[in-house]
């Protein structure tokens, strides 16, 4: 995963607007992937947080593949996925993120 944090060279966190507006694009970026992937993310979630929602998910989707898992026919919209156990668990509207990482984690454990 992309590092959102960088420090320059007096260990201090780098805030330039370059600085800022590479971790925005990073941000924007993973997001996108994140919803694409069916992922409802309130908008409230900090850099951190994208950052372990993105890692979880795809740890979730590499397992699928390495199980032999289309990626196509088992999302969450997919009426009739291959298997259940395929598809990135959804996000409840009552769960935290470290809830929801951690459903997502176990959930790619148990492929």
């Amino acid at each position: 995963m992309p590092d959102m944090e960088r420090n320059d060279v007096s260990g201090r966190p780098d805030d330039s607007p370059a600085r800022a507006e590479e971790r925005n694009g990073v941000r924007d970026e993973l997001e996108g992937r994140l919803i694409r992937s069916g992922v409802v993310l309130s908008g409230s979630e900090s850099d951190d947080q994208i950052l372990a929602i993105a890692d979880a998910v795809e740890a979730f989707e590499a397992a699928r593949s390495a199980a032999g898992g289309d990626s196509m026919t088992n999302t969450p919209e997919s009426s009739q996925p291959e298997d259940p156990h395929y598809v990135l668990p959804r996000r409840r509207d009552d769960e935290s993120v470290d809830q929801y990482v951690t459903r997502v984690r176990d959930a790619a454990e148990s492929i």
